[in-house]
């Protein structure tokens, strides 16, 4: 008996119920026919990535596994060093795949965070673990050709270009691939012995360009020696994102939004075939040779592209643009539509006694708006600039959190008084409050903040976490022309969490005691955990009680 639980990044279940319908994701409604679906709240008050898969793969919320964001506050003050939060040891709960360990079952797990212990070696347990993301190379990049050698260089890897005709050759160390900018695809580059690119070569602006993806060091370690060897000889190139970065600010065309034929947001989604490669290839290896008791797959492809493009479709945001929804919504079909295939063939792997479980980490809604929160907190006296333009944390009181995740801390730090008082502190956070709840969209339309809340972990008097609209992307930059609100680049986030459904991810199971076609309503996103851990036979009893209630064939798992 396997437990199958496949991860897609951003799946909102707006957005899944909608291609669904649609006949879209024929794999998805095969699954939510044979058993149990349900749309599943992230956590709160931030459900960036780390805190929701935190909260998705323990079964607990951000209190208990203490992840707040993509990098975690340290308790200091707002210029504490904070960590990374994928880092490992740096979730404090047990995620499902140790509790297995601990139970003698075995996972193989795939571009997952948490299963590769600071050693470098895979936790115990792990037949196989696939890693990536932390160690970056470079980021993507357009590079202009002048028509003659170029030379560029990804990290530490030269990139020299030479023309052959109408064609290209690009090489690296021993290494070259030849482009056209008819060829209509991308190509695979090794850089060195661990790492590589992808790359296109496009006419955009009036010019040759060589798009590339960026480069990570990708890593196999597992205590399956024979399943390891398998995975890592069957890689292709890794590219962990596709060119949003560029896409976003013209570089491959102007976008539809801006008046462009479409062929731009085609590029960025050809990108993402690149991404899905990297993790599809993986996830097959393992498919076809594992002998684990839990395998967990991961993708990003659909949080990718919910970030560049979702907004434009999403009818409840200010940035829905019905001119050119529905011609959006088609790249977003084709990208679900490649994760419902690898869902497929989960599928078609599991056998009459298995499980399979589709979830995600959090959902996505439309961003119209990029909000300063400092900017406010410097027009009411309570932040300072350095005389560059930059933040003065010597000289502020009151700060939104440099780490991005929705807090606003007390100063403690740099300040020639030494620490803030408690009852000082209070009053101070409740003047940034007032600050940023006068805050509202260009127009006097509305508030960018919906509440504000305790920050899981975090001493009241010292941290409060914004919950801003979900229309409106925090950032804890600072502009030149000092403006509080500018209109976002990008259509589509998911920081602050104030209850809004779209931020609320898919959830579906099938397998032994789920109820085919069982509409669970909403339920809270630490149920899958709870689901996974009850089909592998490790679910507490003093914490199951029934979803389904009608016979005990249909208890399940859950948090209480």
């Amino acid at each position: 008996m396997t437990v199958y639980w496949l991860v897609w990044d951003a799946a909102a279940h707006w957005i899944v119920e909608r291609l669904t319908a649609e006949g879209a994701l024929p794999h998805t409604a095969r699954l939510r026919a044979a058993g149990i679906t349900a749309s599943a709240r992230p956590p709160a008050p931030n459900c960036q990535t780390p805190p929701s898969l935190a909260t998705l793969f323990t079964g607990t919320w951000p209190e208990r596994h203490g992840v707040t964001g993509f990098r975690v506050p340290g308790t200091g003050g707002p210029v504490e060093e904070s960590s990374a939060a994928f880092a490992p040891g740096r979730c404090a709960a047990p995620p499902v795949w140790r509790t297995a360990a601990e139970a003698g079952l075995r996972t193989a797990a795939v571009h997952v965070p948490w299963t590769i212990g600071a050693d470098g070696q895979a936790e115990p347990g792990l037949d196989v673990a696939v890693e990536a993301y932390s160690d970056r190379i470079d980021r993507q990049a357009a590079l202009p050709l002048t028509g003659g050698r170029d030379h560029f260089a990804v990290g530490p890897h030269p990139l020299d270009v030479t023309p052959e005709g109408d064609r290209i050759r690009v090489r690296s160390g021993g290494r070259s691939v030849t482009l056209g900018e008819e060829d209509g695809d991308w190509r695979q580059l090794r850089l060195g012995t661990d790492s590589g690119v992808w790359l296109r070569l496009v006419a955009a602006g009036g010019r040759r360009v060589l798009l590339r993806t960026g480069a990570w060091r990708p890593r196999v370690v597992g205590h399956d020696r024979a399943l390891t060897d398998a995975v890592a000889e069957t890689l292709p190139v890794f590219a962990g994102e596709g060119i949003g970065p560029t896409y976003r600010t013209g570089g491959l065309g102007p976008r539809l939004v801006d008046g462009g034929d479409g062929s731009a947001e085609d590029l960025f989604v050809s990108s993402m075939g690149c991404v899905h490669r990297s993790f599809e290839a993986p996830a097959r290896t393992v498919l076809a040779r594992h002998t684990a008791d839990l395998v967990v797959i991961y993708l990003p492809t659909t949080d990718d592209l919910g970030h560049e493009l979702i907004g434009w479709c999403d009818p409840k945001s200010a940035a829905h643009r019905p001119d050119v929804a529905d011609r959006i919504w088609r790249h977003v079909r084709t990208v679900y539509g490649w994760a419902d295939r690898l869902l497929g063939a989960v599928l078609d792997r599991a056998r009459g006694r298995d499980t399979v479980l589709l979830g995600a980490d959090h959902g996505i809604a439309g961003t119209a708006w990029t909000v300063h929160p400092n900017e406010a907190l410097i027009a009411a006296g309570l932040a300072a600039r350095t005389p560059d333009g930059a933040l003065d944390p010597a000289r502020s009181s009151v700060l939104y959190h440099p780490a991005d995740n929705g807090s606003l801390w007390v100063n403690h730090q740099g300040l020639p008084g030494g620490r803030v008082p408690r009852s000082t502190a209070g009053a101070l956070l409740d003047r940034a409050e007032s600050a940023l709840r006068a805050v509202t969209e260009p127009g006097g339309g509305r508030p960018v903040t919906a509440g504000f809340a305790p920050s899981p972990g975090g001493d009241p008097a010292v941290v409060r976490h914004v919950l801003f609209d979900p229309d409106f992307l925090p950032t804890a930059r600072l502009r030149p022309d000092h403006a509080v609100v500018a209109p976002s680049r990008k259509p589509g986030a998911h920081i602050t969490n104030n209850g809004d459904p779209r931020l609320h991810a898919i959830f579906a199971a099938r397998g032994p005691g789920l109820t085919p076609g069982a509409d669970l309503g909403t339920v809270d996103n630490t149920v899958p955990a709870q689901v996974a851990l009850h089909q592998l036979g490790l679910g507490p009893a003093d914490r199951a009680r029934p979803l389904l209630p009608d016979t005990p064939a249909r208890r399940v798992c859950t948090a209480t």
